[in-house]
């Protein structure tokens, strides 16, 4: 006798957004539950979402909400899968809510956590797919280049401190001026990095207070468009003259994005290509290394996938080791952070190809502005 084939439970939460939206073409604003059996797709939603996301859905997907099947939105997930489906063997993520997992044991539910990800298939992004993290990519650039614009315009005045007339510019006010260019391109974004200074040398220092010249800015933009794809793009700028250390380091990252990019096509190895990063980077005398606990120099991997989650696989780090395929969507971002000198970092969203790699959207590399 055939054995039966465990039903695919999804409870969205953040982590599991990405994977619902992806099948089923539309991604719930609150709780919802997708089971799927077989070919049989179910998509559960309060009745409040229920008109909207059935015109919404992949055809196929049946949207449910609880009262069409005896519950209520109150009884919760565990109570819709229960009385929404005929299999007492589910397949669940690593990620399950324990305390849903538990009702569901209690009541005879077998729940078999699986090793894999939902959909691997993510990592190869369709001709659709690359023309929608496309379309974030050039917000960000458009987003890039006003702020770069910004700082640009501005003035230098006492103790190196910039100002837009009067006003003191700080990473606040550059940080408002992307959200709004990409608000009026369909973009949201949320943890824009705009870091001066020593706040560059952390990498995921989001920045505040004044900027200053012959200072490093870091300027990292990561917008989500409306479709449910992201785009990720980061530039280094110095307004008015850099000293010359922060010139080489910018020069050594710069010539490591290269060497790196030449190394990108199917098939090569995701250590690899980090690998290529790191030796230009140790070839011209910037060496990682832990200084008084703290990590410095390249301490972060060359690149992540982009798609329906801002990072996803494949990972481009010393850590991973995979194929790069045609139809990956991956960042390229070598970077330098010295806490006594600041942080350098240039990073492209590029769709890998059979023989190399083609950017998603131009935007001009040049340090001094």
């Amino acid at each position: 006798m055939k054995k039966k084939t465990p039903a695919r439970i999804l409870i969205s939460s953040a982590r599991t957004a990405a994977d619902i939206r992806y099948l089923c073409g539309a991604e719930p604003p609150e709780t919802a539950v997708f089971i799927q059996k077989g070919r049989t797709k179910k998509l559960i939603v309060s009745e409040m979402e229920f008109s909207r996301m059935r015109r919404s859905v992949n055809r196929g997907i049946i949207v449910l909400h609880p009262k069409m099947f005896g519950s209520s939105w109150k009884k919760g997930p565990a109570d819709w899968i229960k009385k929404a489906g005929d299999e007492k063997r589910l397949h669940v993520t690593a990620d399950f809510p324990l305390g849903i997992a538990e009702k569901l044991r209690r009541a005879g539910y077998r729940l078999i956590v699986s090793k894999e990800p939902s959909c691997p298939q993510r990592e190869i992004k369709s001709g659709d797919e690359i023309s929608a993290v496309q379309i974030a990519q050039r917000a960000a650039a458009i987003a890039m280049k006003t702020a770069i614009k910004e700082i640009a315009s501005a003035r230098i005045g006492k103790e190196k401190v910039l100002r837009c007339g009067k006003t003191v510019l700080t990473a606040e006010a550059v940080r408002a001026v992307i959200h709004r260019a990409l608000f009026d391109l369909d973009c949201t974004a949320l943890e824009t990095i705009v870091a001066c200074g020593p706040q560059s040398a952390d990498p995921h220092e989001r920045g505040e207070g004044p900027l200053l010249a012959g200072e490093p800015i870091v300027i990292d933009i990561f917008p989500k468009h409306a479709s449910g794809y992201w785009g990720d793009l980061s530039r280094t700028v110095c307004r008015g003259s850099a000293p010359a250390e922060l010139k080489k380091m910018y020069t050594a990252v710069k010539a490591a994005q290269a060497a790196t990019l030449k190394a990108v096509k199917a098939g090569a190895w995701t250590d690899d290509i980090h690998a290529t990063a790191a030796a230009e980077l140790d070839r011209r005398g910037f060496e990682t290394d832990t200084v008084n606990g703290a990590p410095q120099g390249f301490i972060h991997g060359t690149g992540h996938g982009v798609g329906l989650e801002i990072h996803e696989a494949p990972r481009i780090s010393a850590a991973g080791h995979q194929n790069l395929r045609a139809g990956n969507v991956v960042t390229i971002e070598p970077g330098l952070y010295y806490p006594d000198i600041g942080g350098v970092r240039i990073e492209d969203t590029i769709a890998v190809t059979r023989a190399g790699f083609k950017f998603l959207a131009p935007c001009p590399k040049k340090l001094e502005i």
